[in-house]
């Protein structure tokens, strides 16, 4: 369908510099609390770039951080009491923006936003850490549902802000793994949702102008760190922010983790990476009857070849130009795979992707676990707000709120 280019100008999700973030967490906590916090931190999103929905299966994920974060204000308490204020208040789920909690009777019942600071509390106090009461202030410019890690940038902050006042010494990097092993268990075992360690091992182990190879076939997961030298290229990996996420896509998530299960154990595995490097990998997928089940095995297997063939263009093989070309191509592929073989896309990921390759991005895919949420491109620098008018065009033409835009 034919669209024409918008005259007004797309809407950009600019990030806050981290001055102002401290400024702006530091400003509520004297809100909310008054006086000064006894330390402020910060935790990035994730994003991927090849690799979604392979972490549950111990297999590979090539990532990085946005440049969007999430802020914490944090002070020790000498009691047991834990409070929390939050500026995003209606744009989070939970229990509006704030919320108590008391060390010892922390309850994941209110789900949202709340479960996961308590969370993090919980899981500190059970690998044996010396924990008291807090107040916390939070705020970010990290927008929430988009498929980019909110809710582990939410809780890697906290950690980070906990470690400092509580002054465990874990500003390591062996310290960011035991903070990252610990939000898992808070996402996994206090909130109760079956994710992997991607997000929480990416936001806390990877550093801004990297990707970093998380291998999830060794617990904690082995990484790899990557220059991300897309920008001394001209290349720039643009996020569309489509605004809409499937309300159910949590239930989705489990489904699919619970067929990768399936899969693994009609093939006799003990997950699918195990045919990560047989030569007839695909073939012996093909032995699995169920077809939902056979088309989601097929995607965690191809996807892992995916993010070797990434790894290998980002490590320099190959001229340049061809190689950006390739990167672009994968991240096309893995996107309809993640369409077609996991069900994890929608029609705005869908168009947001069409929009961007049309206009000339390298290559586009959904970003994350997707059910809605945020696309990711790799564009040319100087082709940005070609790009971003395209997409917005197309989401005129069929009649959807136009997304917002963040860069990386």
């Amino acid at each position: 369908m034919t669209a024409s280019v918008p005259d007004d100008a797309p809407r950009w999700l600019e990030p806050w510099s981290l001055d102002e973030g401290a400024d702006r967490a530091r400003a509520l906590f004297a809100d909310a609390f008054e006086g000064e916090p006894d330390a402020i931190a910060s935790a990035p999103g994730r994003l991927t770039i090849v690799g979604d929905h392979t972490d549950y299966s111990e297999g590979l994920t090539l990532a990085t951080v946005t440049t969007h974060r999430t802020f914490v204000a944090a002070r020790r308490r000498e009691d047991q009491a834990v409070r929390v204020v939050t500026a995003q208040g209606d744009d989070v789920r939970g229990p509006g923006p704030r919320w108590e909690g008391a060390l010892g009777a922390l309850d994941p019942a209110d789900d949202g936003w709340p479960s996961r600071v308590a969370g993090v509390v919980w899981a500190l106090a059970e690998r044996g850490y010396p924990v008291t009461g807090l107040d916390l202030a939070i705020d970010s410019c990290l927008p929430t549902s988009a498929g980019l890690g909110s809710s582990a940038a939410l809780s890697a902050a906290v950690a980070r802000a906990a470690d400092a006042v509580w002054g465990l010494a874990l500003d390591t990097e062996a310290g960011a793994i035991e903070l990252a092993e610990a939000c898992w268990e808070s996402e996994n075992i206090f909130v109760g949702f079956p994710c992997g360690r991607l997000d929480t091992h990416t936001v806390l182990r990877c550093s801004d102008g990297e990707a970093v190879l998380l291998d999830f076939s060794e617990v904690p997961p082995a990484l790899t760190r990557y220059p991300l030298y897309f920008p001394d290229y001209g290349m720039r990996l643009l996020l569309i922010d489509t605004g809409k996420r499937d309300p159910g896509w949590r239930e989705s998530y489990g489904r699919r983790s619970r067929d990768a299960a399936l899969a693994a154990a009609t093939l006799g595995v003990r997950s699918l990476r195990a045919l990560a490097d047989s030569p007839d990998a695909i073939a012996k997928v093909r032995a699995i009857t169920d077809p939902t089940v056979h088309r989601r095995a097929r995607h965690i297997v191809t996807e892992d070849l995916r993010v070797r063939e990434t790894v290998a263009e980002l490590a320099g093989i190959g001229p340049a130009h061809d190689r950006f070309t390739e990167i672009g191509a994968l991240m096309f592929t893995s996107h309809r795979s993640l369409r077609s073989d996991y069900g994890a896309s929608t029609p705005e990921l869908d168009i947001a992707v069409e929009g961007a390759v049309e206009a000339g991005a390298l290559g586009a895919r959904l970003a994350g676990a997707g059910f809605g949420g945020c696309a990711v491109a790799l564009v040319r620098a100087t082709q940005i707000d070609v790009v971003a008018r395209r997409v917005d065009a197309l989401f005129d033409t069929y009649a959807i709120p136009r997304p917002r835009y963040l860069l990386v």
